[in-house]
This record gives structure tokens, C-alpha cells and sequence, in this order.
């Protein structure tokens, strides 16, 4: 995703799409590493309610503040990427009300869905 952006051979609204792809794909390996079914596929925000609850990463009063405003950080990338993909991505026909991603915007996305595919999957390996 990032080597698209960077070499400028890409759309940048496909990097909504990868981005949430990403994240979901994520959620369904780590959801099924605990033998859980998932949830509802297609719905990032249960597929990621999910993960919070199998791997009890909920914000906690024993916890340090800033790892919880973290924490509670991730609810707000998923959401975002969720939405933007489904608003301004190559996913869906649009017409002219296709949102032009800047290039800066589109690797905050990416970055952002690295970054906490990252994290999840360091939660998970270290829970197993």
C-alpha cells in the first residue's frame, strides 16, 4: 500500500479500500486464533467490538490514562477508515460526488490501518 502511494501508481481512493480491507482482515485472523466465530463479517465496528472483548482490551481505571485515551484512539481509526472507504473509496460507484483523497490523507489512512494492524496483532501473539 505504502510503495503505491509512494511510486504515485495508484488511486488514492483505493487506499481507503486496502485500509479497511486491512483491518478487517486482521480482526477475522485474530477472532478465529481464539476459535471464535466472527461476529458479522462485513461490519468492521463488531468485527472489532469483537477483538476488544476476546482479547479484553477495554480502557481500564488501573491502567495508565494515556494508554487508555490510546486505547479509546483505535475506536475513532477504525470508524474513520470505515467511513471515509464507504463515502470516498473506489469500493462503490459515486458519480460526481467522488471525494478527491489527497495523497497526504491517503497515507494517514494507510498508516493508520498499518499501525493498528500492528498492534492488534502483537495483542494477539502475546495472549496466545
Amino acid at each position: 500500500m505504502q510503495r503505491s502511494i509512494r511510486n504515485g501508481n495508484h488511486k488514492t481512493d483505493s487506499a481507503l479500500t486496502k485500509s479497511r480491507t486491512l483491518l478487517e482482515e486482521v480482526f477475522c485472523y485474530v477472532i478465529e486464533q481464539k476459535g471464535d466465530t466472527l461476529s458479522d463479517k462485513g461490519d468492521i465496528g463488531k468485527l472489532y467490538k469483537q477483538v476488544k472483548d476476546l482479547y479484553n482490551m477495554h480502557t481500564d481505571s488501573n491502567m495508565d490514562k494515556r494508554i487508555n485515551t490510546l486505547l479509546s484512539g483505535l475506536e475513532k481509526i477504525v470508524s474513520s477508515i470505515a467511513e471515509m472507504r464507504n463515502k470516498a473509496s473506489d469500493s462503490h460507484g459515486v458519480g460526481a460526488n467522488r471525494i478527491t483523497i489527497a495523497d497526504h490523507h491517503a497515507r494517514l489512512y494507510v498508516n493508520s490501518a498499518m499501525t493498528m494492524a500492528d498492534f492488534i496483532l502483537s495483542v494477539a501473539d502475546k495472549k496466545s
